[in-house]
């Protein structure tokens, strides 16, 4: 008599586990899924990046004409000569009527890009020349057949990834951040001499000019405010200041010394001369002006803050770790000079009001309170060690400040300068550099693996704990090979944690249940760097950047940047509780929620793998569902020939103790799909012998 025994699939990654006693949702191998809290997800895909429409966004759009004197060519952008409406031909005009030469070509366009609306009898012109008249409106998706609209639209894809390029210079790319919903990234220029900074576009990565600075001392009066005209008393030379950056001193002691920076210079400052506002001095110039410059090579890191209270002063802090730390608050650039003689922290936060950089040598300063560009003691700036080199910040974590080293952790508690009191809590393990992330905890990862850092109920106190145990002979390969951590991030819209090696792989980590669940991927570019933030909607944009040059946004799109993303799993040895004995495996049903038709592989191994015992034959179906009920969703969501659930079933017709079933997949535009549980279907023989 046949049974059927049912397993929802969860749990992660298992690779420590005795195969008798691993959970039967658990995976014992595989790559490119993600645990969540409906099972395993195919993960999601990246696609290049640099401002312009994106890959993951593209569509088409059908258009009649008629009329037609001239052909209308791929490539070429067509305008509506009454609405003004736009759109870039993605293939030659289809003439299905009629003759150019004749003047009565009738047939469609497809369109890519399209802006405004088409209207109905317009002219179509290309260049401000009439090539045909519209006939109709424009009809997105509006192909006669499925194997047309799927040509198109993966046209349309392609056209749009193959315009995205990566911002000029050499080398990989050194930093990514977003701020104010624009991002930005780093990388040298084409000589490898100097570092560039560019800013997303809607045309691509534009060059940003960092400006002009000029030294000064004497500061005195009165600071000189953004958008006063500084004039050289000797010279005549004049700027426009965007910024007053005070390092020591005080204006009302006449003391002040710092730098104004400028978006440009008419003229020439010279050493020693007065500085002027309206006939007024204000500062006298120590040197003269130079280029604001950023050096080449380093590994930039960054936060946004903002310490003036005024909703229009945020800007962002940066470090790499080869010049001065900076602020930029989208069109001024600082350079932000401490009073170290070799001023190249690598590490920053925010905390209390104050602008901590990390040093070599396991020196953590700060700025004054409430102004990160003082760095003397009589504004409250100070210098704390904790006798290792650090490796990161945790900001705002239980109102503390947690400074990680690379052996060791500590906390600072206290408000100030005047009552820090700086814990260590513990000197025998710490966090390699770039893997740490505030998810609700701390996480972050040691030579050992994973951990998270939580508070206990006793002030002052914390644990941490260990979070990959299941997957630690995957770390143990990993750092006996040599392989090191790049990057992480947290994605706040999945209760994930992630992480990457330097071999374009990494793990995943689900914290939405009560033990974190693991699972390993495999990219096909590098991670140099990576971010994650929020777009100018509000929506979460997780970005990173690779050794060829080119930033990529992360969980967009089906693929790997145009190339295929393959995804196994393999599930734990069944033996639906009764190990000794044999069973005649019928069938195995997997059930999953899959937005449109995605083709699975399904394979069966029986009793370990045992040699003697062969697998079942592989078999791949075509499965869809993932639709929903009338009105729980709305129209353009629902599925409607979809099912409520996917359902792929395989006839496995096996002997046996116990049964492992594998699902693979290899796509390039198929959504990502979820597999929610497993039914195994089967019969008792005799006990195994």
């Amino acid at each position: 008599m046949q049974q059927t025994a049912f397993f929802s699939l969860q749990g992660g990654l298992d690779l420590v586990t005795p195969a008798i006693q691993t959970p039967s949702g658990r995976m014992i191998a595989g790559y490119n899924y993600e645990p969540g809290p409906r099972g395993y997800k195919r993960v999601d895909g990246y696609e290049r990046y640099d401002g312009r429409p994106e890959p993951q966004n593209a569509t088409y759009y059908l258009l009649n004409f008629d009329a037609g004197t001239a052909a209308i060519t791929e490539g070429q952008t067509v305008t509506g000569a009454t609405s003004g409406a736009t759109g870039k031909a993605l293939i030659d005009a289809v003439v299905s009527s009629g003759s150019y030469g004749g003047g009565n070509a009738a047939g469609y366009l497809i369109l890519d890009l399209v802006t405004g609306t088409f209207q109905d009898n317009e002219n179509l012109q290309v260049s401000a020349v009439t090539k045909s008249v519209a006939n109709g409106v424009a009809i997105e998706r509006g192909a006669a057949t499925d194997a047309l609209d799927t040509t198109y639209y993966r046209d349309a894809i392609e056209t749009r990834r193959a315009l995205i390029a990566a911002p000029t210079g050499s080398g990989p790319i050194r930093g990514v951040w977003v701020f104010n919903g624009t991002a930005y990234c780093f990388r040298n220029n084409a000589g490898g001499t100097a570092g560039l900074m560019y800013k997303a576009t809607s045309t691509g990565w534009s060059a940003v000019s960092l400006g002009v600075k000029l030294a000064f001392t004497g500061g005195t009066s009165s600071t000189v405010a953004d958008g006063q005209t500084l004039v050289g008393a000797s010279s005549g030379a004049t700027g426009v200041v965007t910024r007053q950056a005070i390092r020591t001193g005080t204006v009302a002691a006449s003391t002040a010394a710092g730098i104004f920076t400028f978006a440009s210079v008419t003229g020439t400052f010279t050493n020693g001369e007065n500085l002027q506002v309206g006939g007024v001095t204000k500062a006298v110039a120590s040197g003269t002006q130079a280029a604001i410059t950023l050096p080449a090579g380093g590994h930039y890191e960054f936060v946004n803050h903002n310490f003036f209270g005024a909703s229009n002063l945020a800007r962002m802090y940066g470090v790499n770790g080869v010049g001065t730390a900076f602020d930029f608050d989208g069109t001024t650039f600082v350079p932000i000079a401490t009073s170290m003689t070799t001023d190249t922290p690598k590490h920053i936060a925010v905390h209390k009001q104050h602008l901590f950089l990390a040093f070599p040598g396991g020196s953590a300063q700060h700025s004054g309170t409430g102004d990160p560009y003082a760095w003397t003691p009589v504004t409250g700036a100070a210098e704390l060690g904790i006798g290792e080199e650090i490796t990161g910040f945790i900001q705002d974590f239980a109102k503390q400040l947690v400074i990680l080293g690379r052996n060791k952790i500590a906390v600072l508690y206290g408000n100030d300068s005047s009552d820090w009191v700086l814990v260590p809590i513990a000197d025998d393990a710490g966090a390699i550099e770039w893997t740490a992330q505030r998810i609700g905890n701390p996480i972050y990862v040691d030579d050992r693996g994973i951990r998270d850092m939580r508070a206990t109920p006793a002030f002052g106190d914390f644990n941490m704990g260990a979070v990959s145990q299941l997957i630690e002979p995957l770390f143990r390969t990993k750092k006996v090979a040599g392989i090191t951590p790049t990057a992480s991030v947290r994605v706040r819209a999945k209760d994930q944690y992630r992480f990457f090696w330097s071999d374009d792989t990494g793990v995943t980590v689900y914290l939405g249940r009560k033990n974190p669940e693991c699972t390993f991927f495999k990219f096909s570019h590098s991670i140099e760097c990576a971010c994650s933030s929020e777009d100018s909607s509000g929506n979460e944009i997780m970005l990173f950047g690779s050794d060829n040059g080119m930033v990529y946004r992360l969980d967009a799109g089906t693929s790997f940047d145009g190339g295929t993303v393959e995804a196994f799993i393999r599930l734990p040895f069944n033996h639906v509780g009764s190990p000794t004995q044999n069973k005649r495996w019928h069938k195995a049903t997997l059930e999953g929620n899959f937005s449109a038709a995605v083709s699975l592989g399904m394979l069966a191994e029986f009793s370990y793998g045992d040699p003697g015992t062969p697998p079942a034959i592989e078999q791949t179906f075509s499965v869809q569902g993932g639709g929903d009920f009338w009105n729980e969703l709305t129209l353009n969501d629902f599925y409607w020939s979809a099912p409520v659930e996917g359902v792929a079933e395989c006839s496995v017709d096996g002997l046996g103790r116990n049964i492992s079933i594998a699902v693979v997949s290899s796509s390039i535009y198929e959504p990502p799909h979820q597999l929610h549980g497993l039914t195994l279907h089967y019969s008792y023989r005799g006990l195994a012998r």
